[in-house]
């Protein structure tokens, strides 16, 4: 989520000028060294869609030419779809050939600020970044005071936190923005409902069980737990807040070899300290892995996690654990899991981190889980079969053909990491 420009903007930028992307994305992340600067081609609705979903952008930039009215339509078009699918999105269009004409005309759409290219500076492009922050800061303050997110009735109230923003939301359990009066920053407010019905005692155990892994394990690539507590209706759980976002958006843009083992590295290195802790995390996916604002990642979310002695390591009969993208083979048929299960996960964002797709998809969870127990190991291009052998290792189907370790893995990647520098 944005949070200002102390912490970089967050923008999404639409737009087909390559020469002009690279551009606009040097200055703005030169600037803000945090800064995150998202782009997209100007049909991609869906993964627009997807952004605006899981994202509070700062800003959304569009470029349109008004050299061609073809053009000049289809992206005050593509900015109005965008401003629909975001309510009170800060929009700026990047005119090509524009007047003064086409300048009422886009203000007039909807657009909160308009650069003509020809006369685009740095100067300029950070000013309007920074006036959309400023103004996207002020509203995110006014959300802070007023709490419109909550639903009617329901009040929300952690001594020693202010509710900054919702960031997510179930029948148990929200996630908050929220701000720490002991530490004076922010902080990720996770908040459980206390109940008597099966599933929420099941969603209680499985948060009380988070914080005790977590808070067991102090080491950079595992999130920070800052406090724990209950309440009469609630428990909650505050953790590290990641400001830059998680991996699942970082592969929205694409990533060269050498970005790609280093994450495979570092996220190996976190499961080979949990492993030793004994304890499997069974749920790894782009979406919990954070980055810190040096690009390092860190595991978060262990709600799924258990110790590899816990007999409850078998995964019942009927029962999904993890995403069906992610999943290991032994996951899938219900089998007995150990730490080659998280080897396996990692080696599936392992390809997605080397192709941008994920290996195997399918129409429905059970679809897929049937290819990763069954289809073969998929082929990486030409230009990338020098990876192959390890990525055959992460995601072979038996358990005896995979890596028995985080440490067998990280002994193969350092020869690798070393020829690739």
């Amino acid at each position: 989520m944005a949070q200002g420009e102390a912490n970089g903007p967050v923008l999404l930028v639409v737009g087909s000028d390559v020469k002009r992307l690279q551009w606009l994305n040097h200055h703005v992340t030169s600037h803000w060294p945090t800064a995150r600067v998202t782009t997209v081609e100007p049909k991609q609705i869906g993964s627009m869609s997807r952004f605006l979903q899981d994202n509070d952008p700062d800003a959304v930039i569009v470029q349109v030419d008004f050299g061609s009215d073809d053009s000049a339509s289809e992206g005050l078009a593509q900015m109005l779809r965008l401003m629909k699918m975001r309510v009170g999105v800060y929009c700026i269009v990047l005119a090509e050939r524009g007047n003064e004409w086409t300048a009422v005309r886009t203000l007039k759409s909807g657009a909160n600020d308009y650069l003509p290219v020809a006369e685009l500076t740095r100067e300029t492009l950070l000013a309007a970044v920074s006036e959309a922050s400023r103004r996207h800061g002020a509203a995110a303050i006014a959300v802070g005071t007023l709490d419109p997110a909550r639903p009617e009735g329901e009040s929300i109230d952690v001594p020693g936190y202010g509710i900054v923003k919702e960031i997510a939301r179930s029948n148990f359990s929200a996630v908050y923005l929220a701000r720490s009066e002991r530490l004076r920053r922010n902080v990720v407010l996770k908040v459980m409902k206390r109940g008597s019905s099966t599933r929420e005692r099941e969603d209680a155990e499985r948060f009380q069980r988070e914080y005790e892994i977590i808070s067991s394990v102090a080491h950079r690539s595992i999130a920070e737990i800052h406090d724990f507590g209950t309440l009469p209706q609630h428990l909650y759980l505050a953790m590290e807040y990641f400001p830059c976002g998680d991996l699942r958006e970082r592969l929205r843009n694409p990533v060269n070899v050498d970005e790609a083992l280093y994450y495979l590295r570092t996220i190996a290195e976190a499961l080979r300290v949990i492993h030793v802790f004994g304890i499997l995390h069974r749920d790894l996916k782009p979406a919990n892995v954070m980055l810190r604002e040096d690009n390092a990642p860190v595991l978060i979310d262990f709600g799924l996690a258990r110790r590899a002695i816990d007999e409850s390591a078998v995964t019942g009969a009927g029962q999904i654990l993890g995403s069906p993208y992610y999943i290991s083979p032994e996951q899938a048929q219900g089998q007995t899991v150990d730490t080659r299960t998280d080897l396996y996960s990692l080696g599936v964002m392992f390809y997605e981190m080397l192709t941008g797709e994920k290996p195997y998809i399918g129409r429905s969870a059970v679809a897929i889980m049937a290819q990763h127990t069954t289809s073969p190991i998929p082929r990486l291009p030409a230009h990338l079969a020098k990876q192959q052998p390890i990525l055959d290792r992460l995601m072979a189907k038996q358990l005896s053909a995979r890596y028995n370790s985080a440490d067998e893995l990280l002994a193969d990647l350092n020869p690798s990491i070393e020829a690739v520098a």
